[in-house]
């Protein structure tokens, strides 16, 4: 199995790119303003379709999604509580005033993803786990070894909802409070074994169990 992370654009925001050597099928997680890294990333990579995942709708995650479903044909999927997001994505790119989101495309949904579904693309299988806080929709992907034989060691990519050492912003667009976010981490993601990686949004990976002994917000100590 591949799994490639491609960080860029002014938010320095992580995208997946995942693919299993038994299928012709690419999984493009959160696409962000970083068209040109990515696609050099897939130009070293044999593939026929591509499908798109999203944690969820901000502007850094999603300014891509529009130019990969036009170049590669491939289908969008999001939470539907992400919708009111993936409205306002405009908005937030005048918002912002960055260069890098001068020309926001809103990408159409073709289909909305549920909590605890169960996916398969790209030669992998993996659960949906709803985080709400950062945003309504906010979802988690894990991936589990008993599923995938390529897979060594049970990881899930995991958005804005956790990083190394913090948690995701509350006061963005479609976010609650600190409260239901740190609550929903510690009830459906904490209880994952300690050694499952977490792949966040933005900056390096973790682990479940080093997040449970260290990260000062879900042990309240902000």
């Amino acid at each position: 199995m591949e799994l490639i992370v491609v960080p860029g654009g002014a938010f320095v925001e992580n995208t997946y790119i995942l693919k299993s050597s038994e299928s012709d099928e690419v999984i493009i997680i959160d696409p962000g303003s970083q068209i040109n890294e990515i696609e050099e990333r897939l130009s070293n990579i044999k593939f026929q379709k591509v499908v798109i995942i999203n944690t969820h709708a901000h502007l850094d995650h999603i300014y891509g999604v529009e130019y990969f479903k036009n170049k590669y044909n491939a289908p969008f999927l999001i939470h539907q509580n992400e919708t009111p997001i993936i409205n306002v994505m405009a908005d937030a790119a005048m918002r912002f005033g960055l260069e890098e989101f001068s020309n926001p495309q809103i990408p159409n949904v073709d289909r909305f993803i549920t909590e605890n579904e169960e996916l398969n693309f790209g030669g992998l299988i993996f659960n949906t786990i709803l985080v709400p806080g950062h945003s309504p929709g906010s979802l988690c992907f894990s991936f589990i070894k008993k599923y995938n034989k390529e897979i060594d060691q049970e990881f899930v990519i995991c958005g804005d909802t956790v990083f190394a050492g913090s948690i995701g912003r509350v006061d963005l667009t479609g976010g609650t409070n600190m409260n239901d976010l740190v609550s929903n981490i510690n009830e459906k993601l904490m209880v994952l074994p300690d050694d499952t990686i977490l792949f966040p949004g933005h900056g390096p990976e973790t682990q479940v169990g080093i997040e449970k002994k260290s990260n000062p917000f879900l042990l309240g100590y902000v």
